[in-house]
């Protein structure tokens, strides 16, 4: 039975070993520490969603995340390993889906890293030392 109260998940990169953890540790390094809590609470939800769909998933895209991977690269490697064909993937629907089968008003997602440092800036400006 699960109760309704917070849960902290610790995890460990391994950057040195890595390259994938070097990556991942470089980008969250460039979030606002404002919205780091919230993109690892996302990136493991994602990473639920996609094992609920097939387990392979996760460990297959985290171990081919390069600089220079792409969303089409994703997408097919989903479409390989679910046999989903792709010519049946409409991305001019997707997003319209995902706000009609989203819970809340809004996607909640990590804002842009400029926009967010500005608003933090202006914020920290107006306390009182």
């Amino acid at each position: 039975m699960m109760d309704n109260k917070r849960k902290k998940i610790i995890s460990y990169l391994h950057p040195s070993i890595y390259p994938q953890d070097r990556l991942a540790q470089h980008y969250v390094e460039r979030l606002p520490v404002q919205v780091r809590g919230d993109f690892y609470r996302q990136a493991i939800i994602c990473g639920v969603a996609l094992s609920s769909i097939d387990p392979r998933l996760v460990n297959l895209i985290s171990g081919f995340f390069t600089e220079s991977i792409t969303a089409e690269d994703v997408i097919k490697l989903v479409a390989q390993v679910t046999a989903f064909p792709v010519s049946r993937f409409d991305v001019n629907n997707v997003r319209s889906d995902i706000i009609e089968n989203s819970s809340g008003s809004h996607i909640n997602t990590v804002p842009e890293i400029k926009k967010v440092e500005k608003t933090a800036i202006e914020n920290l400006s107006k306390l009182k030392i």
